[in-house]
């Protein structure tokens, strides 16, 4: 009896010491060479309802250029300045309404939901060109403001990632998240996403890059939030004796106590 105590007490204790580092590592499924599909959901981020963009248009002639972007009004030394180009730190943008819309000088309302950055100054350079203007040497810059992914849980630094560009990835966000946490649970990272039916939950897998590559959240949108949620141990740290019995400190101590209680009885 005395032996097969010992022996379970010996036992938890190395279970308890060793970490898994199937739950750690990540990609565990990828070997050199291989090549993963990635998911068909869009790639390239579309402009929604709400969202901020600037449209910058450029002519050869300024003046003309002038007439097609809005006023940009910035005081600075008791000086009011108006004009039609980006000045210093200035820069002016539209609103998306809740249709998908918005109103520029001279071209009117322009339709700009689901439509990527290229997508829209190709529509505001075909909309110049046959304007009455015939405006042919036109160059239209669209830029993103203010537009983020929002990371919370296991990472190294919590809080707003910026989309800065057209295609964001979810390794993206995480890295300039500062990568998860020794304590994150690798395999159960939630993405919500706002739908047209309200907020969907996703569940992706870090350890398996093939599912997540397939996952329609691998390509992420702006509001985006990402949750990496914490392993049992860390969730356990939460209250003061949640970890106390899976130590190894715990086990020698709970040993040590055995043995004694046993050495003892054995004189008896």
């Amino acid at each position: 009896m005395r032996k097969n105590l010992l022996f379970f007490i010996i036992t938890a204790l190395l279970v308890c010491s060793c970490g898994s580092i199937k739950d750690y590592n990540y990609f565990q499924d990828t070997t050199p060479g291989d090549v993963l599909k990635i998911a068909e959901a869009a790639k390239t981020i579309k402009v929604k309802p709400h969202d901020k963009i600037s449209i910058l248009i450029a002519c050869k002639d300024p003046q003309l250029g002038t007439m097609y972007n809005l006023l940009i009004s910035s005081t600075r030394l008791d000086q009011t300045n108006l004009s039609g180009s980006v000045n210093g730190s200035y820069m002016s943008h539209y609103i998306v309404d809740e249709n998908g819309d918005v109103e520029m000088p001279i071209l009117g309302k322009m339709h700009v939901a689901d439509l990527t950055r290229s997508e829209i100054a190709e529509k505001i350079k075909h909309e110049l060109t046959t304007s009455e203007q015939g405006v042919k040497d036109a160059t239209v810059t669209v830029e993103f403001i203010g537009m983020h992914i929002g990371v919370l849980g296991e990472v190294g630094n919590k809080g707003f990632v910026a989309i800065d560009r057209d295609q964001v990835t979810i390794l993206d966000a995480i890295v300039r998240a500062g990568d998860l946490t020794q304590y994150a649970n690798r395999k159960n990272i939630k993405v919500y996403r706002k739908t047209d039916e309200g907020l969907k939950t996703y569940q992706v897998d870090m350890t398996n890059l093939s599912e997540l590559c397939a996952s329609p959240v691998y390509m992420m949108q702006q509001d985006d939030i990402i949750y990496a949620e914490p392993t049992k141990k860390r969730a356990r740290q939460s209250t003061t004796t949640g970890n106390t019995l899976l130590t190894p400190t715990f086990w020698v101590s709970a040993l040590s106590l055995v043995v004694s209680i046993l050495t003892i009885a054995s004189y008896k």
